[in-house]
This record gives C-alpha cells, structure tokens and sequence, in this order.
C-alpha cells in the first residue's frame, strides 16, 4: 500500500488560513467593546446589585435573597405583571388580525394606497412619549378635544373618563398603542404579501377563489414567517412598555395600568421617595427574565410547529 505523501503546502495553508481567522477576530474586537461596555456590564452592575441594600447615596449592603423574598410578597409588582399581560394580549389580538387585513386590502389593490399607508405609519415615526402626551390632551375629560366631539354629537351624555378609571384606562392605553403600531406591522405584511407569486394568484382567481378564500389558503400559509417574526416584535414590545405607559397614564389610576418597567423605574428614579436601588435592580431582572421566557417559549413552539408539518 502506497503513503499517502502531503503536500509541503498543506501546513503552510492552514496556517495562513488560521492566521486569517486570528486577524478576523481581532478585527471585530472595536465592534464588540460597546456592546460590552454598554449591554454585558450594565447587566452584570443590575445582577450585582439585585442582591444589595443601596439608595445611591450610602454604601451598598449584602442582603442576599432579601430583595427577591421582598419582590413575591410585592402584590402592586404582580398586579403590574397582570396589567403587563392584559395590555400586550389587548394590543396582540387587535393589532396583528387588523394590520394583516388592511396589508390584504392595500395587496389587492385601492386607489390612494400609498397615501393611506403612509398616513397609518406616520405614527409609528413619533415617540411613543409624544404619542403619550398627545392623547393625554386629546382624551382629556374636561375640554379634550374627543370628549367635545362625543358631547357636541349627541352620542354621550356626559363627558366619558378616559383616563379617570382603571377599566377605561386600560381600554384607552391598548387602544392608542394599537394606533401607534399599527403602521409598522402593516408594512412588514405588505412586503410580505409582495413576495408572493402572482401566478398563484391568478390560478386562485381563474378556479373562482375569492377574497376571503385567497387570503385564507394561499396568502396566509405563505406569509407565516413574516408573522411569526411580527408577533415575536410585537410580543417583546408590549412586554417591554414602558414611555407610553409612563406620559399616558404614569400607571394610574390606582395602579390600574401599571405594567413592569413603569414600577421598577418608581424604585430607582421617583423624587417623592428615596431609591431603592437594590429592589429595584431585582425586579429588572425579573421583568427582563419574563420577556426572556416569553420569546423563548414562544419561538421553541412555532419551530415544534413547523417540524410537526
């Protein structure tokens, strides 16, 4: 049997391919360092001080597990856990079935197309804390402009409190935040739809299929991944409220609408009281694994999904 005889290259290549290697990575280091700077340390300064006594000023005490101990007897941090949940599924189920419809229409074709889609994702171009101020003024109980309009018309009685119950407030914080995003999630399924072929259309549509039938089994089925990739945005974004909450409602009335970050950023940064950094670094953590949980979960069922097909 014949050696096999290597090339004197061989070695010489492989080095130069590993000293290629070296020199790629030595070249992502500058891109890497703020995200180390900014993202890993911040994370590892919150762990840190999860398990701390510290209001800023004095000097920070071990506490162990206190502060988590602390956090499951905290039923205002439930509530605002619950009021986190209702207001994502509120914004979800109106949101995403109502971006697609109106993607399917504009798809299918309406004069003035382009100026209504521009106009539904102008708000999405505007902070969710200007949009927050805004309708404080617009859903005012005393002179705002929607309860004027409502009164003037005749179809209420008495001015309606927006903003003045928790019910109501809720109800009008999943509204504008449905209004705000709406835009956004119409445009990724536009694109999407745009991707589909149209001879699979005009087949649908020589066979009689109609509007309802087209979008059902064809126009859907092909549009999965720009959805999962819409609700997985959409998911992380409710949970992860925090601007529109804050200058729309500030979590009022009676914690009604308080959500996660809103009452955590009470604990490290309201003026009324002193800091409670630890606490608040703690329930971080916490709100950040629940997103965290959510997305995972959520992404490890849509991939059992696609290979139960």
């Amino acid at each position: 049997m014949s050696a096999v005889v290597r090339s004197p290259r061989q070695p010489r290549r492989a080095r130069w391919h590993r000293r290629e290697d070296g020199v790629g990575r030595l070249m992502l280091l500058p891109s890497l360092l703020p995200y180390l700077a900014f993202a890993l340390l911040p994370i590892g300064w919150l762990f840190w001080f999860s398990f701390q006594r510290w209001n800023g000023f004095t000097a920070p005490r071990f506490t162990g597990l206190a502060n988590y101990q602390r956090m499951i007897g905290d039923e205002q941090w439930w509530l605002a856990v619950l009021n986190t949940a209702k207001f994502g599924f509120g914004r979800l189920v109106i949101e995403i079935p109502l971006a697609l419809v109106l993607a399917y229409v504009f798809f299918r074709g309406v004069r003035g197309g382009t100026v209504y889609r521009t106009i539904l994702f102008l708000p999405h171009v505007l902070s969710p804390a200007i949009v927050g101020i805004i309708f404080v003024f617009l859903l005012r109980e005393t002179g705002g402009p929607v309860n004027q309009l409502l009164t003037g018309s005749g179809l209420v009685e008495a001015p309606i409190r927006f903003l003045g119950e928790a019910g109501s407030a809720l109800a009008s914080l999943i509204g504008v935040g449905v209004w705000a995003h709406l835009g956004i999630n119409l445009l990724l399924f536009f694109a999407g739809m745009m991707t589909i072929p149209n001879e699979l259309l005009e087949s649908a549509s020589l066979e009689g299929a109609g509007h309802w039938s087209t979008l059902r089994h064809i126009v859907l089925p092909l549009l999965a991944p720009v959805t999962r990739v819409v609700i997985l945005i959409s998911i992380i974004g409710t949970l992860r409220s925090f601007d529109l909450v804050k200058t729309l409602t500030d979590g009022g009335p009676a914690g009604g609408t308080e959500v996660m970050f809103t009452y955590l950023y009470r604990f490290f940064f309201e003026p009324e009281s002193v800091p409670q950094i630890g606490y608040a670094a703690a329930l971080g953590i916490t709100a950040s694994v629940i997103v965290g949980i959510i997305s995972v979960a959520y992404l490890r069922i849509n991939r059992s999904g696609r290979s139960a097909v």
